[in-house]
């Protein structure tokens, strides 16, 4: 199962999806793939080494419309196996692995000033993910870049749900209004995650859901260790917020 985990700019994507692996990881082989083109820290706060950008591996970043005609052959190149693309068949360096087995792989980041834009970055995690041949027993989390670029480019196609996290924000609220549409248009799963809620917060952001008609699938609270695990540029530590996203699994049902 393909699982985007989309929002607004910090909401708390990176995470959540590094928490989620590691609940998923008790019964599921979990491989996180990190589509966002700015936040360097997803191996770090997983606890691994970063790997080789997966970009790499197939030529180097191009511009977009040299990365559009080059599709089949990158598809070529991801594709080691007869039934498509596996991770655990790409060479070790672009495959990095937690100490829970989760693996990592990283799509490309944008640090050169003028570089051009991360297009290309969008385009080459589709044609991984519409190509990724996984066993019944695997599961992909893809921690996506902030905001809606994913839907420019159409990833959701190739997902077989969505997990939208909003924060105690009105823009997080719309945004996954319009993500909710977008999932129903494609018959994919969707879930709402409130991240870092607490005391009042927590009630308004509930009541103007409601309003809206968006479902709040589970409230993960506001934790401190987590907060500062994260400032001390650590492998995440958490309570509060992995015990209330614990029942995740059960409740969002998304096993394979």
């Amino acid at each position: 199962m393909k699982i985007m985990v989309c929002g607004k700019g910090g909401v708390g994507k990176t995470a959540l999806t590094v928490l989620a692996a590691r609940i998923l990881s008790e019964r599921f082989k979990v491989y996180v793939v990190d589509s966002d083109e700015s936040n360097m820290l997803l191996p770090t706060f997983l606890g691994v080494s970063p790997p080789k950008p997966l970009v790499e591996y197939v030529g180097g970043k191009k511009d977009e419309e040299e990365f559009e005609r080059m599709e089949p052959d990158i598809t070529k190149a991801l594709a080691k196996a007869k039934e498509g693309v596996r991770f655990d068949l790409l060479p070790s360096e672009y495959v990095s692995v937690s100490d829970e087995g989760i693996g990592l792989v990283v799509i490309g980041k944008v640090r050169e000033y003028g570089e051009g834009c991360a297009c290309p970055f969008n385009i080459l995690t589709k044609i991984l993910l519409g190509n990724l041949a996984l066993e019944k027993d695997e599961i992909v989390l893809v921690d996506t870049d902030a905001g809606v670029e994913h839907a420019g480019r159409k990833l959701e196609e190739v997902c077989d749900g969505l997990i939208t996290v909003v924060d105690p924000t009105l823009e997080s609220l719309e945004l996954a209004l319009m993500l909710r549409e977008i999932a129903l248009n494609l018959n994919k799963k969707f879930w709402v995650i409130a991240n870092k809620v607490e005391g009042e917060s927590e009630s308004l952001l509930k009541k103007e859901a409601e309003r809206v008609g968006l479902k709040i699938d589970e409230t993960v609270r506001f934790d401190q260790r987590l907060f500062l695990s994260c400032l001390r540029r650590k492998p995440l530590e958490a309570d509060i917020a992995l015990a209330d996203l614990k029942v995740t699994p059960k409740n969002l049902n998304i096993a394979p």
